[in-house]
Order: C-alpha cells, then structure tokens, then sequence
C-alpha cells in the first residue's frame, strides 16, 4: 500500500510539472494581461484538450514505440498529431475566438501549424517526463542490483559450496586411492572441475546453461562417491529440442538447491534419497528436487543463508520470470523452481 501511494505522489508531481510548462507555454500572456474571464475559461479548455491528447498518446501511441513497431509509431503517431491539431482548431474556431475566424485575412493553415507544433511539444513534454522517470528506476534497480551482486560475490564462494564438502572429497580421494588406485585420476580431476568452474564463475554475470548443467552433474557424481553406498540418487536432464547451448543464466543459482538437498536429506531411520529433475523447453528451465527429510537427532542449526540468498539472486535477475515453491509432505521435502532463460534483468 506504501508503495502504491508513493508511486501516486511520484505521478501526480510529475504530472504538476507537464502541467506547469503547458501553462507557461500557452496561457501565460492571457493570464498576464487577459482579455476576459471568459476568454481565460476556454483557453483552460484548450489546455485539458493538450494534456488529453498527451495522455491518449501515451497509452495507445508509444506503445509501437516500446515494441520497436517504428513504423507504425511514425504513422499512428502523425495522424495522431494532425487530428489533434485539427481538433484544436475546431474548437478555436467554433469556440474559443470565432469573431476573430470570420475575418477575411485569416489565414486557417498557418493557426493549423501552429497547433501541430503545439500538439508535439505537448506530447514531448509529456513522453520526456515518463522517459526520465522510467530510465531513472531502471537505473536504480540496476546500481541496487550491482551493489547487492558485488557483496553477495564474496559471500557465494563460502555459502554456495560448503568447505566441509570438499574435505571430504578429499578424504573419499585418500580411502579411494588406496583401494582403487586406477579411480583416483578421474575424481582428482571431477573436484578440480568443481572448484574451477566455481572460482571462474562466481563473478560472471551470466553462463551458458550447457555449462551450468555440466558443474551440477560434476558435483552430485561426486556426492555419489561420497554417499552413493547409502543414498539413493537419481538425476535426470531433459532437453528434447537440445536447447541448453543456446540459453543463458546467471552462474550457480541451481547447485544451492542441489547442495541443500544433500545437506539436509540425511537419515538413519528411513531410506536416504535425493531426486533431481532438470528439464529444459522454450526457454522454460523447470527444476524439481525431492529430497528425504533429516532425522531430528542428526539435525544442526541452520541459518537458511543458501535458500535466501537465491530467493535474493532470483528476484534481483529474473523478477516477475521466475516461480520458486518448497513444500514440505510428511517425512520429504520438495523443491520446485519454474526460470524463464529468455528474461535477464542485465542484459
């Protein structure tokens, strides 16, 4: 409700303004040195007809503007301008100032003109005001934006992937080695993919999907070695139009809901999974983790840091394009991410 007045306040200020240089435009003089009341009531008139005109264009004109129809604006736009003179001048000459029309010097294509130039400076009047305003809010949002992704930044590289996860790694690396020596080489090289990937990537505003995809599918086959014995893990992409290498997102917004699935899945008194689907269709990218839920004795403190900050990251890049929904059924939790790839607030 803030928000809705404020947004009113804004308008009706901006609005005074148009009005104002209207005014100064064309009533000034009659006000200075008028002529009659009545002759100041029609010129009043004359101005709720500008700032008509300036309204209409806004709504049903500029839009072929905003959608890039230029054509369409060029033309509308003229006919527009031209009826609108034509309708001053109406009014002028049935109205305001007959007894000055019925002379026979007047010449009606010069107050016509005239009328052009005063419809198009109203309009541009107008459309200044809203392209200032609009331009002023995307450029903040745009610096809010930065600002928060700069300080989230340095934060992401410890919330997103827990240190205690490539410990362990690293250990799983150790008992593997000695075991099976001939599978150390391969997961040696699948962490060193994870943290690269991770230390490129962290500071990019956007990625290919493809390569997203590929760094999540690289993290759970080493969780598989880390816990595969005792979880049951299933993960499945589907990309039917093979469409992954053509879309883009921002850099490790989906590895938060794979790591907290594993993080907090794990259970002794019941079967230990995680589920993962990925699918990928016009732009569309839907994510559903299904996870078990964690014995309560096995439960830490948890300060939601990972699920914040992607609720965060989401609003700030995909805001109004994206659905995030966690529902909690019994002993299982589910994850539901909906992210349309063709909207990104930075590109």
């Amino acid at each position: 409700m803030a928000k809705a007045e404020k947004w009113y306040k804004k308008r009706y200020f901006d609005e005074i303004i148009f009005f104002s240089a209207i005014f100064i435009l064309t009533m000034l003089p009659d006000f200075i040195k008028p002529v009659s009341m009545m002759y100041l009531v029609k010129n009043l008139v004359f101005l709720v007809l500008l700032y008509g005109q300036a309204i209409l264009h806004r709504y049903f004109i500029f839009p072929f503007l905003m959608n890039r129809q230029y054509l369409r604006y060029f033309v509308s736009g003229i006919l527009f301008i031209v009826l609108g003179a034509g309708l001053l001048l109406a009014v002028d000459y049935y109205w305001v100032d007959p007894d000055y029309y019925r002379a026979a010097d007047v010449i009606l294509f010069k107050d016509f003109l005239y009328n052009v130039v005063l419809c198009s400076i109203s309009i541009a009047a107008f459309l200044s005001l809203f392209l200032i305003r609009n331009y002023s809010k995307e450029l903040e949002k745009k610096n809010k934006a930065q600002l928060m992704l700069s300080e989230m930044n340095i934060k992401y590289l410890h919330a997103q992937l827990n240190p205690h996860f490539f410990f362990n790694m690293l250990n799983n690396l150790y008992g593997v080695s000695l075991a099976e020596p001939s599978r150390t080489p391969e997961l040696i090289l699948k962490l060193s993919d994870l943290m690269r990937y991770q230390l490129e990537n962290a500071n990019k505003d956007i990625v290919n999907v493809k390569e997203e995809l590929s760094f999540i599918q690289n993290y759970i086959a080493m969780e598989k070695e880390r816990v595969g014995k005792r979880c049951l893990i299933e993960y499945n992409f589907e990309d039917k139009k093979m469409e992954a290498h053509n879309y883009q997102i921002a850099p490790l917004v989906l590895i938060t809901l794979v790591e907290n699935a594993f993080k907090h899945s794990l259970t002794t008194e019941r079967e230990w999974f995680v589920k993962i689907v990925i699918q990928l269709e016009n732009g569309v990218l839907r994510m559903s983790v299904h996870n078990s839920m964690q014995d309560q004795s096995l439960k830490t403190s948890s300060t939601g840091i990972g699920l914040l900050n992607i609720r965060k990251r989401l609003e700030l890049l995909y805001s109004g394009y994206y659905m995030l929904d966690i529902i909690e059924e019994g002993e299982e939790y589910q994850t539901n991410l909906v992210l349309s790839l063709k909207h990104y607030n930075y590109e």
